[in-house]
């Protein structure tokens, strides 16, 4: 007769047995974990990079917005007016940057808010920027709070619509059943 521990360790066949069973199973059940591990791990950096470039290329479209107010506040002196004129060609350099990024890394919804909300940003602040050029210098710390705000209002809805497009993008990432984003 066959004991109950004799049984758990009668090889199948060529001397595998129980044993060497458990040993198998218990390897294939750690690379599982490791897998799923790993694999929410990169989910979670994904999100984390995605979230990071929406971010600067938000940024980057506030930056121009912040155009006219730079100029507005210019001095007499020429060096600052190169000065202004540098960070304003840099800042549109920097949009068509994340421009580029979004094109390569973002969904097309995200892409496409994104070019809205730059189009109506130099929509309406480049011809503010040209106006702000004409205006009077500042000659003194009383006249650099303005006082006025330029219009944005076309610029901030298609901000807040890229916003909410962008969040439910991130959202769609951080789920863990959304595997392949």
């Amino acid at each position: 007769m066959i004991t109950p521990t004799a049984a758990a360790d009668k090889p199948f066949f060529d001397g595998f047995g129980w044993s060497q069973a458990s040993t198998i199973i218990a390897g294939l059940v750690a690379a599982t974990v490791a897998v799923i591990g790993y694999t929410i791990q990169r989910k979670i950096a994904r999100r984390n990079e995605r979230a990071t470039l929406y971010g600067n290329a938000i940024g980057t479209v506030e930056a121009y917005l912040e155009g006219p107010y730079r100029i507005r506040r210019k001095t007499d002196d020429p060096n600052n007016w190169l000065m202004l004129s540098s960070a304003l060609s840099d800042i549109k350099t920097s949009i068509s940057h994340h421009q580029a990024l979004l094109e390569m890394h973002a969904p097309v919804e995200v892409v496409a808010a994104f070019t809205n909300f730059a189009a109506a940003a130099i929509r309406e602040a480049g011809p503010q920027m040209t106006t702000a050029w004409a205006a009077p210098t500042a000659s003194t710390a009383a006249a650099i709070p303005l006082g006025t705000r330029y219009s944005r209002t076309d610029s901030d809805s298609t901000r807040t619509e890229l916003v909410r497009i962008m969040a439910a993008d991130l959202k769609a990432i951080s789920t863990w059943w959304h595997l392949t984003s």
